[in-house]
Formats: C-alpha cells, structure tokens, sequence
C-alpha cells in the first residue's frame, strides 16, 4: 500500500478522497458523500455508495455538523446556527 501511494504521488494522481470541493452552486462531494440541498443553517447530503458511510458538510474552518451514519442511497439532514451560512461541500469522516 506505501508503495502504491508513493507511486500516485509520484505520477501527481490524487486519490477521489482528496478531491477539491466544486464552485459554490453546484453539486460537490468527496467520496460517497454528495451535498444535495444547502441553505443557511441546513444541507442534506445523500450518500451515492452501496455500503453505509459516517458524514458531515464542511460550514466552516474552524467547525463543522457532527459525522451521521448514511446508509446505501440514504440521506441525512445536517443542521447549525444559521449565522454561520451555508455549507461547502459534503464529506465523509
């Protein structure tokens, strides 16, 4: 496995895990996990993966929504304090 990450970073890939978020408007995820409603205070992220996944939404540098279980093709609501704005993009953690 240390040999397969050196040779990704060696050849500049980037594991989908790393991914950069999408511009805001847009859909973006990394990994199974895909930001499908974003408001100030609530998202809702979908898991797009067959197998159960722990998720958040990134809301901010310096706090984010506790990780919830999703399971296969299920959502999950995540809210905050509305002051804080809408989310950057879904994650899984």
């Amino acid at each position: 496995m240390v040999i397969a990450t050196g040779a990704l970073a060696a050849a500049g890939a980037v594991p989908a895990a790393a991914a950069i978020p999408a511009p805001s408007g847009t859909e973006s995820f990394v990994g199974c996990a895909s930001l499908t409603s974003n408001a100030n205070g609530r998202a809702q992220v979908k898991n797009i993966c067959s197998h159960t996944i722990n998720a958040t939404v990134s809301v901010d540098w310096s706090w984010d929504p506790s990780c919830k279980s999703i399971g296969a093709g299920r959502s999950a609501t995540f809210t905050w304090d509305s002051t804080k704005g809408r989310a950057e993009y879904a994650y899984e953690c």
